[in-house]
């Protein structure tokens, strides 16, 4: 089952993900650049810490890979509305690192207050 949810994962994110420096620069060139140097490194494992707040490696493979891709989705949503709303790139890239701080600070106080209940 993981192998599917991960090929689909896959496809979804390569296919029909849009990518989300091509609002940065009318250069398509300069946009792929981006996407290979920050989507390919640097979003990947934001998404996977953000997914790791909840899932274990040892956990279910299954949910931790839907886990990665929800918050890979979010991460991605976020810097293409954040490119169409401003053209200065050091603009967009500090209010989304002010973002993902918020959004880590957000999702760890979620899970110790789903722990606190549980236990």
């Amino acid at each position: 089952m993981y192998q599917i949810v991960s090929a689909l994962n896959g496809f979804i994110r390569e296919e029909m993900i849009p990518n989300p420096f091509e609002f940065i620069s009318d250069n398509e060139v300069v946009a792929i650049l981006f996407f290979a140097l920050f989507g390919g490194k640097i979003l990947y494992k934001i998404a996977f810490s953000m997914c790791g707040i909840f899932h274990s490696r040892r956990g279910n493979k299954v949910l931790g890979s839907i886990g990665y891709m929800f918050f890979y989705y979010i991460n991605v949503q976020v810097l293409i509305k954040l490119s169409q709303w401003f053209e200065n790139t050091n603009l967009i890239f500090s209010i989304y690192i002010i973002f993902v701080m918020a959004m880590f600070i957000v999702l760890n106080k979620i899970n110790s207050g789903i722990r606190q209940n549980i236990i």
